[in-house]
């Protein structure tokens, strides 16, 4: 029996709010995250995501951000669009009956497309100190389908689907002048729909393995938020990892042809993000962001009790970002940005085909366009470069057969967003 070797989709989702979503391609950010929360910070490569005051998103990376708001109710909604090109090349496998091989099926595959992101945002005043907030978006997720299903690695993929929710009610409080603190209830869905692997080669019309589970689980968020001076914003984030308990179940050939109850105990990372958004004059300011999330934590999963092990031995991943926004007039603002994230697999050992994951270049723009007193609009767009990298995935430790490839993708992202507030002082914070 070999490992289902699409499990490892376990928490890429592309789902995230508010409404209904469309999920299609690889995972956006490092690892299996989705990057997409804010089309604010989306056009500063999230430069600043954790600092505040500039936009309510930001209390999705540090609940005392909310602190800031005014009078009245806030909304804050974001629309992102990602397109996904990926595409592996598979230079060998090993282990396989003779004859199959590149000249029975395709080495090429490419595993792209387009995933539509919301994301909601509310906070409203309860008085001089105190700010109620919620947060509706996804942190984890992906869905991925070779466009070819007679591909030479099909044991390893044929599609996989995982979806996810978090809810974030959070309140913030300013403990003196300039220092407020936040936390927050996470409740999240995670939803692993279907993984399907090939269940021999040699027949690509063969039956599928498929591999799914769901849970509800809780966690918590906390922050700090502090301006030491007008011009000045520094904010930390904790968002924390969620123990999910996944039952479902594991159908196919693998099991005998009919269907087994399973369970998976999976532990999302947890998440430490610190920005500072610093003014240089009136209508300019810098931002940055560093941002660590705790790969590591994930581990060897057993499936139980089919004896099965997803092996995700990641290292811890990292990203830095700097940007700028320039406030062109009253009514308009304009931003641009860049980061660098390093990557949680470092080594083609530790690569999966349904993540073909790497280090990655962001380079981003954007802007708000203000209507009124009361309504604005925020755009972003930003191109990911991908480095190209190499995979080296065995169905099982040490036992063939082993997919030898090589990996290039690249990522486009426009997001739309609308900022609103209801009642209290005129002016949007």
């Amino acid at each position: 029996m070999y490992r289902v070797g699409g499990f490892k989709a376990v928490l890429r989702a592309s789902a995230t709010a508010t409404a209904v979503f469309c999920v299609s391609g690889p995972a956006m950010a490092g690892g299996f995250e989705v990057r997409e929360q804010s089309s604010y910070f989306q056009g500063m490569s999230f430069a600043g995501a954790a600092a505040g005051g500039s936009n309510l998103s930001s209390i999705f990376w540090n609940p005392a951000a909310s602190a800031y708001v005014g009078p009245g109710l806030v909304t804050d909604s974001s629309y992102s669009l990602i397109n996904v090109k990926s595409q592996i090349n598979a230079t060998g496998l090993t282990g396989v009956p003779p004859g199959v091989d590149c000249g029975t099926f395709d080495c090429s595959v490419g595993i792209g497309g387009a995933v539509l992101v919301p994301a909601s945002y509310m906070a409203y005043r309860l008085d001089s100190r105190t700010v109620f907030a919620l947060a509706m978006n996804s942190q984890f997720g992906s869905s991925t389908k070779p466009d070819n299903r007679e591909w030479i690695g099909q044991l390893h993929a044929r599609s996989a689907k995982l979806f996810s929710i978090n809810v974030n009610p959070s309140m913030s409080y300013e403990v003196a002048p300039g220092l407020s603190v936040g936390v927050g209830l996470q409740v999240q869905l995670l939803d692993l729909m279907h993984l399907r692997s090939a269940s021999n080669l040699p027949s690509p019309t063969d039956v599928s393995n498929t591999l799914s589970g769901d849970d509800i689980a809780l966690g918590f968020t906390a922050g700090i938020n502090w301006r030491p001076n007008p011009g000045t914003s520094i904010g930390l984030g904790y968002r924390s990892s969620i123990k999910h308990s996944l039952d479902g179940s594991l159908k196919g050939p693998a099991v005998g042809g009919g269907s087994v109850p399973i369970s998976a105990d999976v532990t999302t990372p947890d998440k430490v993000t610190l920005s500072f958004a610093q003014e240089v004059s009136p209508a300019f300011r810098v931002m940055g962001t560093v941002e660590w999330t705790r790969w590591s934590a994930l581990g060897v999963i057993p499936i139980d009790p089919v004896g099965l092990k997803l092996d995700f031995q990641w290292h811890d991943g990292w990203l830095f970002a700097l940007g700028g926004e320039w406030n062109v007039s009253p009514k308009l603002a304009l931003r641009a940005g860049a980061a660098y994230e390093i990557s949680p697999v470092q080594d083609p050992t530790e690569r999966l085909v349904q993540i073909p994951d790497a280090d990655r270049v962001w380079v981003s723009v954007g802007g708000t366009y203000r209507f009124s007193e009361t309504t604005a609009m925020n755009f972003g767009y930003s191109h990911v470069f991908v480095q190209d990298a190499t995979l080296e995935r065995n169905l099982t430790t040490g036992t063939p057969p082993t997919l030898f490839a090589k990996t290039s993708s690249s990522v486009d992202v426009f997001s739309v967003g609308l900022t609103m507030k209801w009642g209290g002082e005129p002016g949007l914070k």
